[in-house]
């Protein structure tokens, strides 16, 4: 088969158009584009499609030059790009505190390298701050495209020349390599398979194949019709039906990239040209002006969205309200507009008239003073300097958590486990308490030992609640993990077992109090105790003292869930705990007590805060053990009675 001749097709625009508005709604919040990102998706396939129709074109017709390929891809990328990474590093400026901007220059050297996919995959550690106040987290996309592109274009000149033309034979392959590499990683590897370049070249890839013509030409107008109105209902199914806990990408990414590839698929050879008529249903949706116009500018609306809504709650202190997303979606098309017409198009079109060689030069300029600048903000400690009296404070607790060793990573496995001695705290007599859950049970640990009265074994995972038999997605051993505190809980024999989470983070979407009740009560058929602590204070910043600093206040509103802690406080056969009062009133909650910082994030507590509701708790899992001690002793006392023992003949 041979390359499909490429034209131009007002319903690969329209199809943009249906991309970018699935991501921008979706960072937007807006409920029914729960499964938004896989916009990003659609692009690959899209970017995979129109680069190689290009390139395989101009390698066939022997005017291929891998020189003004990555012309071409600079006059695409990088006026809209450092436009908006200039724009992002002035307001940055005013607004981010010193820790803030200093990380921000790290994200802008990525992005100028065009490595920030493995940046934030990096960054991306369980404490790290949240991701929607990253203004450049978006780039990544970019990234993963320009890693690809660096291969690409020498891959398909080589298999022309020295394997005869067989495009086909040689992709095919890679992309069924990547594609599993994918479906394994998503399960196994999920952080990594969602950033790196690998396990996402399929989805450039199957673009790729579309326009190389590796499927045979639609016959019949009723079976085109149904390719595309099926390409365009898998990819609205993903933007509907899926969410952040939906296993991403592996086997779940083919609905929209499919989807995609047979929309583009049903597309060709049908007249869908800026002149003629669309042939299909679908093609002429697509190619309505609006769709159109809105995929001409997707580009600069997917680059200025993020930064926007990014800035906006980062200045709010966490979210916004839908007026203030609506008024920031204005601008950012608005903007969008004004950079497509005036920065885009000049460049991509050629009324800028710079040779070759000045445009490299001017590209490297460009990338060496963007990471000059964004080296200097780390060098300088975020411009410390413009911020005289900021003095933030090292907030112990952090450290106290034993992350990687008894709080495990969201991608380490029970083997990593330390053992019950390295991750035993407090006295070696007292009683004992096995703390068992995420990390809104690691961050209890200190507390509950600081006083030496308890023995306090830690027994923690990242994203992983206290609940035997569930599967959790994006943390692939959390089911192993909870399975093997049974055998825990026999080495130690606890008097109480502490189960805490963060709660909201998964009930009610996938996690039911039935399931709770049915890990409690297996406990209690294995003699063991158990306190369950409910849903603690949790906010959108990502460091209290900023926060306080920037506000001028040390109380945070907060979400609060009632329903949640009074659902959790009728579990039968278990103690509950609510945190909520340690810290709250009905409105707001301390981020301070007297010069103490109660957090160390934005929901994980200090030292002084675990110390302040360890002794809150304390009494409670003293209460639990008498009372249990009692029981057992009252049982023990009666099965040695005669009439005891008649009873239990009966």
């Amino acid at each position: 088969m041979t390359a499909i001749p490429l034209k131009y097709r007002r319903d690969v625009d329209g199809l943009r158009a249906v991309a970018v508005m699935a991501v921008v709604l979706y960072h937007a919040g807006m409920p029914a584009f729960s499964g938004g990102f896989v916009g990003v998706d659609v692009f690959f396939v899209i970017s995979g499609f129109l680069i190689t129709s290009i390139i395989a074109s101009e390698i066939r017709d022997g005017t291929f030059s891998i020189g003004r390929f990555y012309e071409r891809r600079i006059r695409r990328i990088f006026p809209a790009l450092f436009a908006v990474v200039a724009f992002s590093g002035v307001v940055a400026s005013v607004l981010f505190l010193p820790d803030d901007f200093r990380e921000f220059g790290d994200s802008i050297v990525a992005a100028t390298l065009f490595v920030s996919n493995i940046f934030f995959w990096q960054t991306s550690d369980y404490f790290a701050g949240p991701a929607h106040l990253k203004p450049l987290l978006h780039t990544w996309s970019l990234s993963v495209e320009e890693q690809f592109y660096i291969v690409f274009p020498a891959v398909l000149w080589a298999s022309h020349r020295h394997g005869r033309g067989r495009w086909i034979a040689w992709l095919a392959p890679i992309a069924v390599l990547s594609f599993t590499l994918s479906v394994w990683g998503a399960v196994h590897k999920p952080y990594s398979t969602f950033f790196l370049a690998p396990a996402r070249a399929w989805e450039l890839l199957l673009g790729s194949l579309v326009a190389l013509g590796a499927f045979p030409e639609i016959q019949g107008r009723a079976l085109r019709e149904a390719l595309g109105i099926g390409g365009l209902a898998l990819i609205a199914s993903a933007v509907c039906m899926f969410s952040i806990e939906t296993t991403f990408p592996g086997l779940n990414a083919l609905l929209p990239c499919v989807g995609a590839a047979l929309i583009l698929y049903s597309g060709q050879n049908s007249g869908v040209t800026s002149s003629e008529t669309a042939s299909t249903r679908v093609a002429r949706l697509l190619s309505l002006r609006p769709a159109v116009f809105m995929g001409l500018i997707s580009y600069s609306l997917y680059l200025w969205h993020w930064p926007l809504l990014a800035f906006g709650r980062y200045w709010n202190g966490g979210s916004l309200s839908m007026p203030q997303t609506t008024t920031l979606l204005a601008a950012a098309l608005a903007l969008s507009v004004v950079s497509w017409k005036f920065i885009e198009q000049p460049f991509r079109t050629r009324s800028i008239r710079l040779s070759q060689f000045q445009i490299f030069r001017a590209a490297a300029a460009v990338m060496l003073m963007a990471a000059g600048l964004g080296s200097l903000a780390h060098i300088t400690n975020g411009w410390a300097g413009r911020y005289s009296d900021y003095q933030p404070p090292k907030i112990a607790g952090h450290d106290e958590l034993k992350s990687r060793h008894c709080f495990l990573g969201q991608e380490q496995s029970p083997a990593d486990y330390a053992g019950v001695e390295a991750c035993r705290s407090g006295s070696r007599n007292g009683t004992k308490v096995l703390v068992w859950g995420d990390s809104f049970a690691a961050h209890l640990v200190p507390g509950l030992a600081g006083d030496g009265a308890m023995s306090v074994f830690q027994y923690t995972a990242a994203a992983c609640p206290p609940v035997l038999g569930l599967e959790v997605k994006r943390r692939p051993h959390c089911r192993a993990f909870n399975e093997n505190a049974l055998g825990t809980i026999r080495e130690i024999r606890p008097d109480v077992v502490v189960l805490s989470a963060r709660w909201e983070a998964y009930m009610p979407r996938w996690l039911a109090t039935g399931q709770i009740q049915a890990t409690i009560d297996r406990l209690n058929k294995a003699g063991t105790k158990v306190i369950v602590v409910g849903q603690s204070p949790s906010f959108d910043f990502a460091n209290p003292y900023d926060f306080v600093y920037r506000k001028g206040t040390a109380r945070a509103a907060v979400n609060f869930d009632r329903a949640l802690n009074q659902s959790l406080s009728a579990l039968r056969e278990a103690a509950f705990f609510d945190p909520l009062p340690v810290f709250c009133d009905k409105t707001d909650c301390a981020l301070r007590d007297g010069s103490d910082d109660l957090f160390i994030d934005g929901g994980h507590y200090s030292l002084a805060g675990s110390a302040r509701l360890g002794l809150k708790l304390r009494p409670l899992i003293d209460r639990t053990t008498v009372a249990a001690t009692g029981a057992n002793v009252a049982a023990e006392q009666a099965s040695t009675t005669p009439d005891a023992r008649n009873i239990a003949r009966e």
